[in-house]
């Protein structure tokens, strides 16, 4: 049983390091790095922005399996905006908008999320 876990567990974090590429990551931990949460997406999914290499930025979320699907935006304001449509035609509840990397008040729009600000 052992074996077929770490079987699971080593196919599973290939296909997050073949998403880390497509990124513009040569592995998964750096992509991660460069990952903030955005909100979540009821049951178990959220969405996701991660800076790229070129300090671009692609928005994706986490549904179904790696490596996902994502969409490139060239600054922080027009992914984040982008982000808030998707959410609110979406219908989530408020509370499931939770952008990391900021301080209450801050202006997610307008500053770029910083992960020395995420507990």
């Amino acid at each position: 049983m052992l074996f077929i876990t770490k079987f699971f567990r080593t196919l599973l974090f290939k296909k997050y390091d073949q998403f880390a590429v497509e990124l513009g990551y040569p592995n998964w931990k750096l992509a991660e790095e460069n990952t903030f949460f955005i909100s979540r997406i009821p049951e178990d999914a959220q969405w996701n922005a991660t800076q790229l290499p070129n300090k671009s930025w692609a928005i994706w979320n986490d549904e179904g399996q790696p490596p996902f699907s994502f969409q490139v935006y060239p600054t922080w304001e027009e992914a984040i905006k982008h982000l808030r449509c998707l959410f609110e035609k979406s219908g989530y509840p408020e509370e499931n908008w939770d952008p990391e990397g900021f301080e209450p008040g801050d202006d997610v729009f307008i500053s770029q999320p910083d992960k020395e600000k995420i507990d």
